[in-house]
């Protein structure tokens, strides 16, 4: 049976929100600095399941062949690369989506803040 397990991603969310609806009363580099930290961890995130995702990669294959008692084992045509699938591409275009917009309004913010 599975306990209490504990993500600290939600209390980042839980935070992330509490920020964000404070942000009217906040000075702005705070504002700025929390939406480039939400924006580049979920950069991250996306690169990190991108570059983790092995279904893209063709399983590596040998021929083996038994002669006079000995087993040989030649090595098949080099892997290649496979499409990538959309279940195995829709949560990275998620995070990066979602990273990025976050990442732009941080920017959005910060030239907005130096025009004045």
């Amino acid at each position: 049976m599975g306990g209490f397990r504990f993500d600290w991603r939600w209390l980042a969310l839980i935070g992330f929100v509490a920020l964000l609806a404070n942000a009217a009363t906040l000075p702005w580099p705070i504002t700025a600095l929390a939406l480039s930290a939400a924006g580049s961890t979920l950069l991250w995130m996306a690169w990190q399941a991108w570059r983790d995702g092995s279904s893209r990669r063709a399983p590596a294959t040998t021929n083996v062949t038994y002669w006079r008692g000995a087993r040989i084992e030649t090595p098949t045509a080099p892997r290649r690369f496979r499409a990538a699938t959309w279940p195995a591409i829709a949560p990275v275009m998620v995070y990066a989506l979602l990273g990025a917009a976050l990442l732009l309004a941080a920017l959005a913010l910060l030239l907005r803040i130096q025009a004045r």
